[in-house]
This record gives structure tokens, C-alpha cells and sequence, in this order.
């Protein structure tokens, strides 16, 4: 089964917001076996939607469409869908409903612009969206399937989740396509490749690796593809295995995890907490951390000591070590580590203090400089990084490296018997 995706809107042509919900997709109906043949984006124009709609149904089994389904005049997808297939728009009782259903217990009236909605090609099956207005739309014809849903991004992921994955396993058939992931930390792409691949000489060729490369780690993906999904599963099981055991020091887990995840794991299992003390992160390795559920097991908060007067105030590190030395060296994070633990009375602590940029560097420390430090209140580790002269990448690195470096330590050690 070929899948097709039409991503419909000027906004995201001109760059104005971030094509997120082709990833959505692809990793959805990836999770079943599937993938994305094509992609299209295309404006809020008639003529362009109607281009794709005429190359992807050469093309795909499976066409899935997303945006322009609002009641204003640039939502044009359902007329331009309509004249594509031939058929009469209609208006749908059950459109109305909805609509009703959703606007009047906020008090919203439901006006003549928002009746466009209810217009919609004949012989449509509406798909269930309970986090909007637009009900989306599943049209079959000439053996082809065609599935047109909001361009918002949560409305589309329930649309997708709730109706259209489950209605496209009824057509699944022939080849099946399945994967597994190895993450790993600290070693590079190049690294990897030339200690795993000869152990891999005699993989089948259905079986192909790709190497997924981000800020310290390298997720290496392993797709199988064929008709015997049993036998493919054992086969991957078989070469993930060997990968693990070549690997086994930088491997952080299997399947679809992250390093924040794994991180709780590894405390939650041993009950110890962590606190942060964040400068140049502002808050983002918290964020990182907090964004798995069940982190208040593990996680205690932090202090964004973005300024030197709350770093002395809130976390004691000493006015002579910031005179001398400066926020952002190695004295001043261990410092921060010392202060959190104590505050938060918490097992371990992950100190960051860098200059972000795009301003504020030195010659003996430009912008990028980090340092990151990580341990107990007795023993405590660090490691200095120059990062580039990129503020968003630079708080983003220090956030995971900040991860990978505490993930080792806590590895490294007798977990249970860590002094604290």
C-alpha cells in the first residue's frame, strides 16, 4: 500500500509555522507497518491542490490530506477535493451537529461563514475530531482512498489516531514493513559504523541500517521489510542483539525512547532524586526532564540562577569564586552543584553555566563556552564545551549533554552506593 501526503497552506510555504504534522504522520502510520510514499506541500490555491491531488493518485493507494477545512475564504480544500472527484458539494446534517455541539456550550453562535463548513463532497464518511469543529473526511473511489483532516495539529493527530490508522489496517496487505532502534551516547556516527558493520556482513538484504545522528547520541535503525513479519521480528531481534553487546557501554535503551526517559528510569529504579541549577539553560533541562510523566518520582526542581546575585543568594556560590573566576567556570558549576543539593536536599544535582551568544563572549571565553557539572554534593564531576555562536543551539547541546554526562556518571558507578 502506497501512502501519499498533500500538506495544504500558504503559512507554511512562506515559513510562518513548522510543518509538523508531516512528521505526525509519518511516524504514525510508520507504527503500523506503513510509510509515506511522497509528500506534497502546496499553497491555498485550487489549481496547485488539484496538481498533487492528479500526481499522488497516479502514484499512491492512499492519499491523506491536511488543511484549508475552516469556514474562511482560504480554506478551499473540500471544493478543490469535490471538483477533483467529480462530486456535488452537500451540505451535512451531521457536520451541523457538530459544529453545534462544539460552539454553543462556549457561547459561541454558529454563524453563516461557519455553516460552509457543513458543505462537504457527496458520498463522504466523516471521521470523529473531538478537539474541533471540522469533522474529517474518508472518500473512496476508483479504488483509491482519499483522507482529508484539519491542518491544526492536535485535531489531525486525533483524527489520525482515532479513525484513520484504524480503518487503513482493514486494507493492509502484502508486504509488511517493521523496525527497531538502538540509542546510543558518546560516539560518533563514523565511530559506530566501523565497529558494528562487519559483525553485520552477512544481514539479509530486506534488512537495511540507517544511522540518525543529534547533539552526543546516534539512534542506528534497523527496517525490515516482507511478508513473514514473525520471522523478520526474530531477525532483527538477532542483529539488534549483536549491536547491543558490541556497544553495551554507550547504548541508552532499544526502541522508541529518549535520553530523558532513560535517565528517570535509571533514577526511579534506584529511588534517587535530582535537582537542576540552571544559568545558560534557563530552564530547559528541567523542561527536558519534566516532559515525561511520572517525573516527580525522580525530579525535585530547579533554581535558574540566571543572574550572579542568585547564584550567591540562592544556591551560596561564593562573590570571591564569581570575581575571580566569573559565572561561567568550572568553580561556579561545582559550586551550583554543592548549593542545589543542599536546597532541594535532593541525591544528585546537574549544574549549567555558559555563555548562550549571540553576545557576551570574551576572547578567553567566546560565545559558546559551557560548563556543565553533575554528581552529588560530594562527588562531583565536570566537563567544559565550546559549542557555536547559536543561542538556541547552544541551549538546546548544553541541555543534553548535560544528560549524556550524568546518564555515564550514574552508569559508572555503584549506583546503590554513591555517597551523597
Amino acid at each position: 500500500m502506497k501512502i501519499s501526503l498533500i500538506v495544504i497552506g500558504d503559512e507554511i510555504l512562506l515559513g510562518q509555522v513548522i510543518d509538523s504534522n508531516a512528521a505526525t504522520i509519518a511516524k504514525l502510520v510508520y507504527q503500523e507497518g506503513l510509510q509515506i510514499y511522497k509528500k506534497w506541500t502546496v499553497a491555498d490555491k485550487s489549481d496547485e491542490i488539484q496538481l498533487a491531488l492528479i500526481e499522488s493518485s497516479q502514484q499512491s493507494d492512499v492519499i491523506l490530506m491536511t488543511g484549508g477545512l475552516g469556514p474562511t475564504k482560504d480554506d478551499i480544500t473540500k471544493k478543490s477535493l469535490a471538483d477533483f472527484l467529480m462530486r456535488p458539494l452537500v451540505f451535512n446534517t451531521v457536520q451541523k451537529d457538530h459544529l453545534e455541539k462544539i460552539l454553543k456550550p462556549r457561547g459561541i453562535p454558529v454563524t453563516e461563514m461557519q455553516l460552509h463548513q457543513c458543505y462537504i463532497p457527496d458520498q463522504t464518511v466523516l471521521l470523529d475530531n473531538q478537539m474541533g469543529t471540522a469533522l474529517g473526511m474518508w472518500i473512496e473511489q476508483q479504488g483509491k482512498i482519499y483522507v482529508s483532516m484539519p491542518g491544526v495539529p492536535y485535531e489531525m493527530e486525533f483524527i489520525m489516531k482515532h479513525s484513520v490508522i484504524p480503518k487503513l489496517r482493514n486494507y493492509q496487505a502484502g508486504n509488511r514493513i517493521i523496525h527497531q532502534t538502538v540509542f546510543t551516547v558518546g560516539l560518533g556516527e563514523t565511530e559506530i559504523a566501523s565497529r558494528i558493520e562487519p559483525l553485520l556482513i552477512n544481514m539479509p538484504e530486506h534488512i537495511s541500517i540507517a544511522y540518525l545522528p543529534s547533539q552526543g547520541q546516534v539512534k542506528i535503525r534497523l527496517t525490515a521489510s516482507g511478508s513473514d513479519e514473525e520471522n523478520m521480528q526474530q531477525e532483527l531481534d538477532e542483529y539488534i542483539g549483536i549491536i547491543q553487546t558490541e556497544l553495551e557501554a554507550s547504548v541508552i535503551g532499544i526502541g522508541e525512547t529518549s535520553l530523558e526517559r532513560e535517565l528517570g528510569k535509571l533514577l526511579k529504579e534506584h529511588h534517587k532524586s535530582l535537582a537542576t541549577a540552571e544559568s545558560c539553560t534557563g530552564g530547559y533541562l528541567a523542561h527536558r526532564i519534566t516532559s515525561i510523566p511520572g517525573s516527580s518520582d525522580y525530579f525535585l526542581g530547579s533554581v535558574v540562577a540566571y543572574q550572579n546575585r542568585i547564584k550567591e543568594a540562592l544556591l551560596n556560590v561564593s562573590n570571591e569564586i564569581l570575581e575571580a573566576q566569573g559565572a561561567v567556570s568550572e568553580a561556579c558549576v561545582i559550586e551550583m552543584v554543592k548549593g542545589c543539593c543542599r536546597k532541594f536536599n535532593s541525591d544528585f544535582a546537574i549544574a549549567t553555566s555558559g555563555i548562550a551568544g549571540p553576545g557576551g563572549g570574551s576572547p578567553d571565553k567566546p560565545v559558546g563556552t559551557v560548563w556543565i557539572a553533575y554528581g552529588s554534593k560530594t562527588q562531583i564531576e565536570t566537563k567544559k564545551f565550546q559549542f557555536t555562536r547559536d543561542r538556541i543551539r547552544n541551549i538546546e547541546a548544553s541541555a543534553s549533554f548535560a544528560m549524556i554526562l550524568f546518564w555515564k556518571f550514574l552508569k559508572s558507578k555503584e549506583f546503590l552506593k554513591v555517597d551523597n
